[in-house]
């Protein structure tokens, strides 16, 4: 059956439509989450919860703005998105101190070569952004909008700073 017929009998209150729409859509929903989150569990319940929001919101679908396909996989990539936003946290001491002891630790020298290292970095804003997204956690876009930078620049400075950060330290 057609994608339009289908979505016409749902919206006309024919649930049992939607589960034609699911099987045609679920594995290649599930591998394009799996694409962007990196994990394979986390991304059946990424396309699960994509699939629940289209069907809540399937009253707002407007077929003249685009195929149901592309408004699916963008709820699907939204949520994606949002999901590895959420879980990329800065590290908390508690953390570093249950990384096993097999890793190679650094000593309080190395710490202090590489803090002044940093602080070295010329120019001085490639310091600023390198404390800023690796020990503060801070995206680019907030690290730019506190330097009144564009995003790009940040993204180029972290760049440029970590080829100067390798150049110094090896």
């Amino acid at each position: 059956m057609h994608e339009e017929k289908l979505i016409t009998l749902i919206k006309n209150g024919e649930t049992q439509a939607y589960s034609a729409l699911v099987d045609r859509y679920q594995t290649g929903l599930i591998i394009h989450c799996d694409n962007i989150v990196k994990d394979r569990d986390l991304a059946e319940d990424i396309a699960q919860e994509a699939f629940v929001r289209a069907y809540q919101a399937l009253k707002s679908y407007n077929e003249t703005k685009g195929a149901f396909s592309t408004w699916l996989y963008q709820i699907a990539t939204n949520l994606a998105k949002d999901q590895l936003r959420r879980s990329h946290k800065k590290i908390d001491l508690a953390e570093i101190e249950m990384i096993p002891q097999e890793l190679p630790v650094l000593t309080q020298s190395e710490k202090r070569e590489i803090r002044d290292t940093v602080h070295a970095l010329q120019p001085p804003e490639y310091a600023r952004v390198i404390e800023a997204y690796f020990w503060e956690g801070k995206r680019y876009q907030t690290i730019a909008a506190e330097l009144s930078v564009p995003v790009s620049t940040v993204g180029t400075w972290i760049k440029r700073a970590k080829a100067q950060l390798r150049k110094e330290l090896s």
